[in-house]
């Protein structure tokens, strides 16, 4: 994955699933289900800490490319 844009695009969707999880727990929550009964604390601690890891790269893949973004002035 040498292509900066392409590894930006694959943790950005990672994110958006990881995300996607936390969404659904809340929502299940407001119906009374709970989804964080049904798996072991280990895994959820697993999934918060991969979101979080995704975010930090993400945010370090995004300043890497800021210097390569041109402004055009009006």
């Amino acid at each position: 994955m040498s292509n900066p844009l392409s590894t930006l695009k694959t943790v950005l969707i990672l994110l958006v699933a990881v995300n996607a999880i936390w969404f659904t727990d809340r929502l299940l929550s407001l119906l009374g289900l709970d989804l964080l009964g049904f798996l072991p604390s280990t895994v959820w601690q697993l999934v918060s800490a991969f979101g979080s890891g995704l975010l930090i790269m993400f945010y370090v893949l995004l300043l890497g490319l800021l210097p390569k973004l041109q402004i055009k002035g009006e």
